[in-house]
């Protein structure tokens, strides 16, 4: 897989058939798993059609956003991602032509495997050829899985932890050593890796704005208490000036040397100044409170992100169990379906296959061979050749089967070879 293939989200273009899944940060009702219907069209609450055929994920989550954040909501943070590709087609000389869901590092023969094999004249031996191939499929796709589980595991943990940065298991970066064999398996690995690190990447920088944004509020709220404060101590010294001017004013009043009714101004006024204090005070005791809210705030967004990363790590290492259950099993189904085909090898019919591709909305046909990549979407035509089109094919052996062996590194170990 090359980085401008299927397996790179961040150029990849959608298109009818792709399902993807919609995360509004914080609006769980605006978020969920949404499909580009045959226009190449998404429905989402609240702004209805969008047109996201053609577009990068990216692309397709700036568009969201965008049109979220006209008149419907204050700074969206969207995250987009691709959670199911457009399925592939395959027609002519297969046991089950089709539509079957598209898979990383398919190859027109691990499509014909999906599709039941080549509908061989010789039904023994294309029945037990046939069935290696689905059971070596099994594996690959069990085998890809755990490479995928494996580093997503490593970046919620990393998320989990509060990193920084995120470390995927040794052997899953580019350009670390093959243990030989065929080298497809790297850049698959390099694919995950990628697609894991931009959501790890998307994730953390959805959460920090939305920190950023909360943080930012708390030094207006501390500049504001801190000019009640001042208006406070200010409004104390003037309550106690008049508190002064009102005793003496009384104790004149008491010899006769004042009037009554300029004791009672007096009086009011105190009473005035007191109520400001106490008014003043109030406002002060409303913005620690707001204060007090906002640290509340923060502790919540933070503790709802944690929540959503032990949840999804939960679901990661259980399917990791499963999984490691299930290759031990694929696998010795695989080394058997294999003896049998071996044993079963005869004459093979020959065949053209040629793929239909649509790209940038123009429509291609190419010929290609058993291990040409496929992409989504595309159309395989296998096509039984004529006696005089094409030589009579050689015997089949067990080694012309010989199983993909992709094996996923363990917990921590490298990513093993991929070999025929």
């Amino acid at each position: 897989m090359l980085a401008d293939s299927p397996g790179d989200s961040r150029v990849y273009k959608l298109g009818p058939g792709d399902r993807i899944t919609v995360t509004v940060f914080g609006q769980a009702e605006l978020s969920g798993e949404v499909l580009v219907d045959g226009v190449g069209n998404i429905v989402l609450p609240l702004i209805g059609p969008i047109e996201v055929k053609d577009l990068t994920t990216l692309e397709c989550q700036n568009l969201i956003r965008d049109r979220l954040g006209d008149g419907i909501l204050q700074q969206p943070s969207v995250s987009v991602r691709i959670s199911e590709l457009r399925p592939l087609y395959i027609l002519g000389d297969v046991r089950a032509p089709g539509a079957y869901p598209f898979r990383y590092g398919s190859t027109v023969q691990s499509a014909v495997a999906v599709a039941g094999g080549f509908a061989l004249p010789q039904l023994a031996h294309g029945t037990a050829v046939s069935e290696f191939l689905l059971a070596d499929e099994r594996v690959r796709q069990l085998s890809f899985q755990k490479q995928a589980m494996l580093v997503r595991r490593a970046r919620l943990e990393a998320q989990r932890d509060g990193m920084k940065t995120f470390s995927p298991p040794q052997g899953m970066t580019e350009g670390a050593p093959m243990s030989g064999g065929r080298a497809t398996a790297q850049p698959q690995a390099s694919s995950i890796v990628a697609d894991e690190t931009d959501t790890f990447e998307r994730q953390s920088a959805i959460l920090q704005r939305q920190l950023d944004l909360l943080h930012s509020q708390k030094p207006r709220l501390e500049k504001e208490i801190e000019a009640f404060n001042g208006q406070i101590t200010a409004a104390k010294k003037q309550l106690e000036i008049v508190k002064q001017h009102a005793d003496q004013y009384s104790r004149l009043v008491k010899q006769g040397l004042g009037v009554v009714n300029a004791e009672l101004q007096f009086r009011i006024t105190e009473a005035n100044q007191e109520s400001e204090l106490w008014r003043l005070t109030t406002q002060v005791l409303r913005l620690q409170m707001e204060a007090s809210e906002l640290d509340i705030k923060i502790h919540e967004a933070e503790a709802s992100f944690k929540r959503q990363v032990i949840t999804e790590l939960r679901e990661v290492r259980e399917r990791l169990r499963e999984l490691d259950v299930a290759l031990p099993s694929a696998r010795e189904i695989r080394d058997v379906k294999l003896e049998q085909a071996g044993s079963m090898a005869g004459a093979e019919a020959s065949r053209s296959i040629s793929v239909a591709r649509t790209q940038n909305g123009k429509a291609t046909i190419f010929q290609a061979t058993e291990t040409t990549a496929l992409e989504p979407g595309d159309i395989i035509d296998v096509k039984k050749s004529l006696p005089r089109e094409s030589p009579r094919s050689a015997p089949a052996s067990q080694s012309s089967l010989r199983p993909y062996q992709m094996e996923p590194p363990e917990s921590e170990g490298p990513v093993a070879s991929v070999s025929r």
